[in-house]
């Protein structure tokens, strides 16, 4: 059975990737290729959160359960037997810089060690595989993803759950875009979640949205928020 992590996850996962892309480049994950041993409710967070990010993601589990069952719930967009079949996708669409996340159904070091005999080396890599895994990895320039999503200093989440989610979603997504401060240095990542999120969120998480805010954000968002679809259920965390 798949175990599946809170949304709040998600986005605070998606947070720390943008954080790790400026950090290293300046500019987004498109092309760039994340590694997670085990498609757990922390496996299931940073694919979606790396899809959301525009990176390419691999994900290998030794069962295969968990990850057809992630396809049909569209966490995942391929589930694979081989890391063969895995590179004829993840080449492909690293190339042209295009979003996918690929499941392999293999053991992790058994990936691992395939990888590195095809020369085939990740950006990043997810905490999941053993210290030993990892080194190796690492020891050819992968940079960790934090353990725990970091969340922000200065942001409160603030999530809601729309009815006629297909109508209002946009609707509240378009308004959490104007309140967002332009000079906040990650309101880019912040509106790319906004627009990006839906699509890989999947049919579980449906009616619900969430976003990191300022305080001054979150009061020029909310009243208009609550003023034009009054039924809205907004909830603020810490």
């Amino acid at each position: 059975m798949l175990s599946l992590p809170e949304l709040t996850c998600v986005h605070d996962r998606y947070l720390d990737l943008t954080r790790i892309a400026q950090e290293r480049s300046g500019t987004s994950l498109a092309g760039q290729l994340l590694f997670r041993a085990g498609f757990d409710a922390e496996g299931v967070a940073i694919l979606i959160a790396a899809s959301v990010a525009g990176a390419a993601s691999l994900c290998a589990d030794a069962d295969g359960g968990p990850l057809r069952e992630g396809l049909r719930h569209g966490f995942c967009d391929f589930v694979v037997n081989s890391l063969d079949e895995a590179l004829r996708i993840l080449k492909n669409e690293v190339r042209r810089a295009r979003p996918v996340s690929v499941g392999v159904i293999k053991a992790s070091h058994l990936c691992i060690a395939e990888m590195l005999d095809r020369g085939l080396q990740p950006d990043l890599l997810s905490p999941g595989a053993s210290a030993n895994e990892a080194q190796l990895l690492f020891d050819r320039g992968a940079i960790l993803v934090p353990n725990e999503p970091s969340g922000g200093a200065d942001a409160s989440l603030l999530l809601w759950t729309a009815t006629e989610p297909a109508k209002n979603l946009p609707r509240l997504a378009a308004l959490a875009g104007e309140a967002l401060d332009p000079a906040h240095p990650e309101t880019p990542a912040r509106l790319r979640w906004l627009e990006a999120a839906p699509r890989y969120l999947g049919r579980t998480f449906g009616p619900r949205q969430c976003l990191r805010m300022t305080p001054a954000e979150i009061a020029a968002f909310l009243p208009r928020a609550q003023a034009a679809l009054p039924s809205m259920t907004f909830v603020q965390e810490g």
